[in-house]
């Protein structure tokens, strides 16, 4: 007696890689019909496709790229996150090598106007330095020479006002330090209601009621110079330096007690270790290389910098 023996009919069984990728991904989070395929690197958005991963950005304004900055807890930081940020710190350190042999490039020489403008401060008796042409405060400068005569440009600060800051563009150096001022201090139809309101005090009081100060430059602390308002620019700034162009504080008499006062006979020169008087430009290039120091000393408190970026800058300091 013979017996056949079949094999009993084996059901086809799911793709295992397709149960694990559905049971960790979950639904597509867009259109919550198809499994999710993709996670979004910056916001881990699940989606399906391509149409939903676009449409997921359009929704919540997303780029898709990976936050490289984004705080991970020490008990999921990997290798992978270690050598993200290795990367992310060397590339910081080459913007550094960069913008330190760029900047301030085209300072190195005065323009014409620049050279000329110091040349007739120089025969006023005034000391006229400049910032590096990145500097806010240098593009702002609207200072003229208009024939004989030097046109400055002026900010005048009403601290009683908040701080409220003024510019004039073009002030002739024959112009009173009273005269100027006092244009801010009338109610005329130009002024709003805004500024009207917080200049207030100041035109109760008018010119005779304030006290005018220019700042002294590299002087240890904040010390002023008091300017007469019966002085033109061309007299107040002698035997001053300016940085740019004058910047006036204008205070309110009896609140002018708190305010430094020296005498512009006494100025003295900023000199360094060597005992040499320090230029404008000397001065910019302290005050760059000392923030980049202080940047450094960031970066490598993270045990992060290279080698290789460690000798460069210790090489150059």
């Amino acid at each position: 007696m013979e017996i056949d023996i079949q094999p009993a009919a084996v059901e086809p069984q799911p793709s295992t890689s397709s149960q694990s990728t559905s049971s960790r991904l979950g639904q597509c989070e867009v259109c919550a019909y198809h499994d999710a395929k993709y996670t979004c690197p910056r916001c881990e958005v699940k989606t399906c496709s391509l149409k939903c991963n676009k449409i997921h950005k359009l929704e919540v304004e997303c780029n898709g790229e990976r936050d490289r900055t984004k705080y991970v807890p020490m008990q999921k930081f990997t290798n992978l996150d270690l050598s993200s940020d290795y990367r992310l710190l060397e590339e910081i350190t080459r913007g550094l090598e960069a913008s330190k042999k760029s900047f301030g490039r085209k300072f190195d020489n005065l323009s014409g106007f620049m050279f000329k403008l110091q040349k007739m401060c120089y025969a006023r008796k005034t000391r006229i330095k400049f910032l590096p042409f990145k500097f806010q405060r240098r593009r702002e400068n609207t200072t003229r020479i208009k024939g004989t005569e030097i046109h400055w440009h002026v900010d005048w600060i009403f601290v009683n006002a908040d701080n409220l800051k003024i510019a004039d563009r073009m002030v002739p150096e024959t112009e009173k330090i009273g005269m100027a001022v006092g244009k801010h201090l009338q109610q005329n139809n130009n002024s709003s209601d805004k500024l009207s309101e917080r200049l207030q005090y100041y035109r109760a009081v008018g010119v005779p009621g304030v006290k005018l100060f220019l700042k002294a430059e590299q002087k240890a602390g904040k010390k002023f110079f008091e300017l007469d308002p019966d002085d033109n620019f061309r007299v107040a700034l002698a035997r001053k330096l300016i940085i740019e162009y004058p910047t006036i504080h204008v205070v309110l008499k009896d609140h002018a007690c708190s305010y430094h006062v020296i005498d512009s006979d006494t100025e003295d020169e900023t000199v360094g270790s060597d005992g040499k008087t320090k230029t404008g430009n000397e001065i910019v290039e302290s005050i760059v290389k000392n923030g980049e120091e202080d940047i450094y000393k960031s970066l490598k408190n993270l045990l992060f910098i290279s080698e290789y970026s460690g000798e460069e800058s210790s090489g150059e300091e």
